[in-house]
């Protein structure tokens, strides 16, 4: 009976673990300019919140509560956006999570002066599995989000293809843009390690009190 509930504990908490993190908003670690660069502006601005109007914490804060609040990005370009190389109309860019997490949606505040025409997403071992047609935000204002649904995918690395850029409307630089990206979590992820660290150690004890058990009957 003490191993049965070392072993359901063990479980139970790797599945209140899982659970917890389903839903949050995370930001990628790092990215590297595939193509189209290294163009104006550092790419560690479209993922460190620098510009957005409010920030949230990575992994832990509600994804959809967080984009229903609205939070906007700055429309200046100086320590807050990327831009590609002037006179390119595409560009590559790869995102590192840090970790191999199941992610379900996109975040993209989309560059108002040059931004996206059509962005594909791929990652290791499903290669493309989205397109998508970001907004053509208005120049001057600070802009939303655009979300992106799609199937749940478990990967430490996206790949954006940008291509369509400019926007025609307004299209002042001639280049691919962004101003932020995030993700969401979803459900069934690859376990953090710390969970993992959980769950061995959970079975590791239920393992030695079978050995004891053993020990005992002979």
């Amino acid at each position: 009976m003490k191993m049965r509930n070392l072993a359901l504990g063990a479980a139970v908490a790797v599945s209140l673990a899982s659970s917890a993190q389903a839903g949050a908003i995370v930001s990628a670690v790092g990215a590297v300019i595939d193509a189209g660069g290294p163009g104006f502006g550092s790419i560690a601005d479209t993922y460190n919140q620098n510009g957005l109007s409010a920030g949230y914490t990575s992994g832990v804060t509600d994804f959809d509560s967080y984009i229903g609040s609205g939070p906007t990005h700055t429309n200046i370009f100086g320590g807050y956006e990327w831009f590609g190389n002037s006179g390119t109309t595409t560009a590559t860019v790869t995102y590192d999570l840090g970790s191999i997490m199941s992610i379900n949606a996109l975040a993209l505040w989309n560059e108002e002066s040059s931004g996206i025409g059509t962005l594909k997403l791929y990652a290791p071992g499903y290669g493309l599995f989205a397109t998508v047609f970001p907004t053509d935000n208005p120049l001057g204002p600070d802009y939303l989000a655009d979300v992106f649904a799609f199937s749940a995918i478990s990967t430490r690395y996206v790949t954006f293809e940008m291509s369509g850029c400019p926007q025609a409307n307004p299209g002042s630089v001639p280049a691919c843009a962004i101003g932020e990206v995030a993700f969401r979590t979803a459900g069934g992820g690859v376990p953090e390690p710390a969970t993992w660290a959980l769950m061995i150690g959970g079975f590791g004890l239920a393992g030695a009190a079978l050995r004891r058990r053993r020990a005992l009957v002979a």
